[in-house]
């Protein structure tokens, strides 16, 4: 194979366009902690090692699905044997969509260390490749594209002249650039399944203002707190995590906050029945069965594909949080006229 060969090709103009090439994300390896005394401590190492070994076979799901679909996957490793001490444990690339977002035709990497994902990072084209982690970062997990149109929820905090040279730099390209200040990942309360149809949690991007006559699902704001076990181990993670099971194991709560406290999220501010990939207009890979979801994907003529990424609540990792669409076919098409 030649080095042209071996590149990756980066597209991507709304998120329901045929997918084609799409990076996957991975965990971690139990025996990183091999040579450390919390090896041996049964409370922390067996649900570590449930995590570990159940995460890569979750991966290894979605990337058959995405494979039997036609799409070509790319999977990021860290390449680590052992760790030497707690203060070196580096965070898995498990959730490639909050680190990068292809816009057009250029990756971005504009959101927090990148370790983990060069191994597919060097295989993008240079001219295709944009990489920019000196803070303020960006939240990509919070751009959603379609055609000419550019949803982006920024943070608060991040500086005006940072939006302001992005969204030139996107309306130089053709784009219309839409800016809110809300401050979440936009993929993790809303979701265009395809031009007619939204699923969304309330109501976030004004919906009959910016997406006049399109059909939009509202589902109901079910709080965490009516989900007992969580509300059990809530307080003690700051809303932040949960392994089901393990709400009154404390050496585990305390390691996980201490140690890795960087690999989680906080699950609070997602609903993962929003959290989709769509491989095109008419196939969408969801967290679950809901019926409610489901009707609304037969009256627009979507068939959903059921995969359960079962430690979604430790990661706050979705279907569309742990992948990163690469390349999909379509064009900057204007669906607003």
């Amino acid at each position: 194979m030649t080095n042209q060969e071996n590149k990756i090709p980066i597209k991507g103009y709304a998120t329901f366009d045929p997918l084609k090439h799409c990076w996957i994300g991975s965990g971690f390896q139990a025996e990183w902690f091999h040579d450390l005394p919390i090896y041996k401590n049964k409370k922390i190492m067996d649900p570590l090692k449930r995590i570990a070994d159940e995460t890569e076979e979750d991966y290894q799901t979605l990337e058959k699905i995405l494979k039997d679909a036609g799409v070509k996957t790319y999977r990021s490793f860290l390449n680590i044997n052992k760790v030497g001490s707690l203060k070196n444990i580096f965070s898995p690339p498990a959730n490639p969509r909050d680190h990068f977002a292809v816009i057009g035709e250029t990756l971005y990497a504009v959101c927090g260390p990148i370790d983990g994902y060069t191994d597919v990072l060097k295989r993008v084209p240079r001219k295709n490749l944009r990489i920019d982690n000196t803070p303020p970062v960006i939240s990509t997990a919070s751009i959603c594209r379609v055609g000419k149109d550019l949803w982006w929820d920024v943070h608060p905090d991040v500086p005006k002249q940072i939006i302001d040279n992005y969204a030139q730099e996107w309306k130089d390209e053709g784009f219309r650039v839409h800016i809110s200040n809300r401050g979440y990942h936009s993929d993790g309360v809303f979701c265009v399944v395809k031009p007619g149809c939204i699923v969304s949690l309330k109501e976030i991007q004004k919906y009959e203002e910016n997406f006049p006559g399109w059909d939009v699902l509202y589902l109901p704001d079910k709080s965490w707190n009516t989900i007992d076990p969580f509300y059990q181990m809530k307080e003690k993670v700051g809303g932040r995590w949960w392994l089901k099971g393990e709400e009154h194991n404390d050496q585990l709560i305390q390691f996980v906050n201490t140690w890795l406290k960087d690999w989680v999220g906080y699950i609070e501010e997602t609903v993962f029945d929003v959290n989709m990939l769509s491989i095109d207009q008419n196939t969408i890979i969801c967290n679950n069965y809901n019926k409610t979801v489901f009707d609304h994907f037969k009256k627009h003529k979507v068939e959903p594909i059921v995969f359960n990424f079962r430690h979604r609540f430790f990661w706050d990792g979705g279907i569309h949080c742990i992948t990163q669409d690469l390349y999909r076919e379509g064009t900057q098409e204007d669906y607003f006229g």
